[in-house]
């Protein structure tokens, strides 16, 4: 069997191992980082499990609120002035992309085969790897300030639906019923049918300990390139020597590209840098995740405290975190649930991560232009956790078979 060395510790990374390992595959595992580690953007991923999960980043309409959000400080975009005219060609693409419901619907279709088992497909990992508590069938809440906003999000919902998900509508009666602790002011919820991670950092790091235990290599450096002779991959070159190897697969996260780039493939990402503050102390005894739907941000009850995510820029893969998109995120969740702002003695831990993400909303798995011993699999934007079970499979089929096809919405040369 080939050995196959997969480049990149994140979830993906992590979960593309895991199915080389079960299929008889001698795995080596690439990434500067330990799995589960801060840099990856499963570090700080919220964890959802469902297979609503397949709106595209850019919708219908999106266009005409940008400058709305961008002149918002407490909006949920930000982007920085000095990359705009670089980031204007992407950008372009991305709402394009987004703009008519034509354009949405085949996104929304593709996606739904990548998270439609989920999380299914995460239980039945975490029971294999002996840690079954790791994932959490819940279901999700989306909260609302009334029935009227929810029936506004017509197409989303619709979407939804076409692909198979359900959910439970829920008025403010049973809304309180099935979430006592909801912030006030929401009078109208959508309990979505699924799951998610208790940590999504823990999960990954938990995979990863099994696969060690179990024979996977692990190389910490960085990917540099790629060695070939006679055509036929034998190494990935690393800034700690080479590792040998007979199949790559790029799955580096918002570092893939310029890997990408050196087998022969331009691929448009930029790495949508999102952030997520935990408020240590008491807080609200939730019983589901929540996503506020006014605000734009998540909150969930973790073994630390209260996690929430939101705020979205695009101030480059190696900027530096903003504070600003700290504090706006404390305040939006302080405003919904004050007892989190009150008490001298609480401790905010802040997270900023990169997520690798393609302007037409579908991640790149496929084979490389240049080697079809070099395996793409990256650009899964917010939905990199949600679908790195399916991402795994069609890796290890991929590997297996050279007559395999690629899912054509999924290919890498679609952006030739």
């Amino acid at each position: 069997m080939p050995h196959v060395a997969v480049i990149g510790a994140g979830v993906i990374g992590v979960m593309s191992a895991y199915s080389l390992l079960h299929s008889g595959y001698t795995v080596t595992l690439i990434d500067p980082a330990e799995p589960g580690s801060a840099r990856a953007s499963s570090f700080g991923n919220g964890g959802w499990l469902s297979s609503s999960l397949v709106l595209p980043g850019a919708m219908p309409g999106l266009w005409k609120q940008v400058p709305k959000f961008l002149l918002d400080p407490k909006g949920p975009l930000t982007i920085d002035k000095w990359r705009l005219p670089k980031l204007a060609p992407w950008l372009l693409r991305f709402l394009w992309n987004g703009a008519t419901e034509s354009r949405v619907r085949p996104t929304a279709v593709a996606l739904s085969s990548m998270v439609g088992s989920c999380p299914n497909l995460h239980q039945e990992v975490a029971r294999q790897i002996g840690a079954p508590y790791l994932v959490e069938a819940s279901g999700l809440l989306y909260l609302y300030r009334s029935r009227e906003a929810y029936a506004r999000e017509i197409l989303p919902w619709a979407l939804r639906r076409e692909v198979g998900a359900t959910w439970t509508e829920l008025d403010e009666q049973e809304l309180r019923f099935r979430e006592p602790n909801a912030p006030d002011g929401y009078r109208f919820g959508v309990l979505v049918d699924g799951g998610h991670a208790l940590d999504p950092a823990l999960f990954v790091a938990e995979v990863a300990k099994f696969l060690f235990a179990n024979g996977v290599r692990y190389v910490k450096a960085n990917a540099l390139d790629f060695v070939f002779d006679v055509g036929r991959l034998t190494a990935v070159k690393t800034d700690h020597g080479q590792a040998e190897c007979d199949k790559a697969v790029i799955s580096a996260g918002a570092w893939s590209s310029k890997l990408a780039a050196l087998v022969g493939d331009r691929i448009p990402m930029e790495a949508e840098r999102g952030h997520h503050i935990i408020i240590s102390g008491e807080g609200p005894d939730l019983r589901h995740p929540l996503l506020l739907t006014d605000r734009k941000i998540t909150v969930r009850k973790v073994a630390s405290g209260t996690k929430s995510t939101g705020q979205v820029d695009f101030s480059g893969l190696d900027a530096p975190a903003n504070p600003l998109r700290f504090k706006v995120l404390h305040e939006l969740v302080t405003e919904a649930f004050p007892l989190l702002g009150e008490g001298p003695e609480r401790h905010v831990s802040t997270w900023m991560g990169r997520r690798p993400s393609l302007p037409d909303g579908k991640p790149a798995i496929g084979r490389s232009r240049r080697s079809a011993d070099v395996i793409h699999a990256f650009g899964h934007g917010h939905i990199g956790f949600a679908s790195a079970p399916e991402t795994a499979r069609l890796v290890t089929r991929l590997i297996r078979k050279a007559s395999e096809e690629e899912n054509a919405a999924f290919s890498p040369q679609r952006f030739a």
